[in-house]
Parts: structure tokens; C-alpha cells; sequence
């Protein structure tokens, strides 16, 4: 899943970051509600965690403004406002759930995944299939005829980027955007790390890697039988 946090703490957007991030969710901060609109504009995401105060607007004035730009993803209020007035303020506009701070982390990331499942439930995507592969979105699954293949979910997430590019050669770039949303060189060597693991998972002994290795280039998946 990724989020979209807007919180101008930077020690709460840390927290909130690391959390999200151990659960296989990849998380990007910014901490004014008009960059929270511009990363809207620029990215995709499956959720909005939004502060209610924020330095430049007020959070319900910002949720209002998302929802009067097209944007749908789910929307979670997380703040240190918590009379019914503001409750009932922030759900008027347009908000999906709301947690006051101080708050259990556990509580924060089940509540965000419990709103993405509903949001999914929406607009759920049929099952794909590539080759002898079965990748159902829904239940975040992979099946290779009766079989299914147990995925971490930062693994899901990569091997799902692999499978709708089938047959394209995808860049180191493209897959930590893709995959991570990181935009710039970690200098680690996170991607061929989580490449070796899909292989040593979707591939059968004796035959040839689903997932190719183009030198100089980047990775390209094949739907072999």
C-alpha cells in the first residue's frame, strides 16, 4: 500500500513512517497541506493520513480540497483535536476515520489497513492472469495452478510491478519507485536482494529464472509454463 502522510511533526511523520514501513507499506511524508496536494498531483497513492493542523491550512479545509479535486483514496484523520465538534467536522469533510493523538500504534495501523480493505472491497480488481500464474489483487495472492505462493508484502508488491510489465525491460529506478516509493539511489542493493528471494519462490529447479537479469539495463519477468 502506499501512503500519503501529512504531518508537520517531524518525530510523530518518523514514527508514523517506520511503522507503516515494518508493515510493507511504503510511506511518503511532507508536512504542509499544499504539498500534500502537489504529491497528489504527481503520484498515486492507496491512502491519505492527514494532521488537522498543519502551518499553512487547516486539515478539513485540505481533505475538502482532495475531494473537490477528484482524488478518492481513503482518508484518516490523525490529530490532537478531539471534541465531537471537530470529529464530526472533519468526517462532514470528506474524511474516512479518525484517530486522536496520543495514539497506539497497532490501533493507527490496523485502522489503515481495515480502510484500505473496505476501499478495495469498492473496486476490486478480478483476478490477472500471466501464463500459468494466477495473481488475484483482492486477497494480495499468488497461485500457480492450486498452489499458492506465500509473499511477504514488500515481495507482493515488487513481483505485482514485475507481472503487469510482463515482457518489459524495467529499470532499477522504475522498481524502487515503483515498489519502495524512493526517487533517488539508496546506494544499498535492496532490489536485487528482494529479486533473489521472488526467484528462489516462483522459480521451479532446473529451469529457466521467470525473472531475467539485462545487464546494464534492469529486470524483465516472463510468464514461462
Amino acid at each position: 500500500m502506499k501512503i500519503l502522510l501529512v504531518e508537520d511533526d517531524p518525530e510523530l511523520a518518523r514514527q508514523v513512517d517506520s511503522l507503516m514501513e515494518a508493515a510493507g507499506h511504503a510511506c511518503h511524508g511532507c508536512s504542509r497541506g499544499m504539498d500534500g496536494l502537489r504529491s497528489l498531483a504527481d503520484r498515486e497513492f492507496d491512502l491519505l493520513v492527514l494532521d488537522a493542523g498543519l502551518p499553512d491550512m487547516d486539515g478539513f479545509d485540505l481533505v475538502a480540497r482532495i475531494r473537490a479535486a477528484g482524488h478518492r483514496q481513503p482518508v484518516l484523520f490523525l490529530t490532537a483535536r478531539d471534541s465531537v465538534t471537530d470529529r464530526v467536522r472533519g468526517l462532514g469533510a470528506g474524511g474516512d476515520d479518525y484517530l486522536t493523538k496520543p495514539f497506539a500504534a497497532e490501533e493507527l495501523l490496523a485502522r489503515v489497513e481495515a480502510l484500505h480493505r473496505r476501499a478495495s472491497k469498492l473496486s476490486a480488481p478480478s483476478p490477472k492472469n500471466i501464463g500459468r500464474w494466477s495473481l488475484d489483487p483482492t486477497l494480495r495472492r499468488l497461485y500457480a495452478g492450486d498452489e499458492v505462493v506465500d509473499l511477504q508484502p514488500r515481495e507482493w508488491t515488487l513481483l505485482e510491478v514485475l507481472m503487469q510489465n510482463e515482457g518489459r525491460v524495467l529499470t532499477k529506478k522504475f522498481l524502487l519507485e515503483k515498489a519502495w516509493d524512493i526517487h533517488f539511489d539508496p546506494g544499498t542493493n535492496v532490489v536485487d536482494a528482494m529479486l533473489c528471494r521472488l526467484r528462489r519462490k516462483i522459480d521451479s529447479p532446473q529451469a529457466a529464472s521467470h525473472i531475467e537479469t539485462v545487464r546494464g539495463k534492469g529486470y524483465v519477468f516472463h510468464a514461462r509454463p
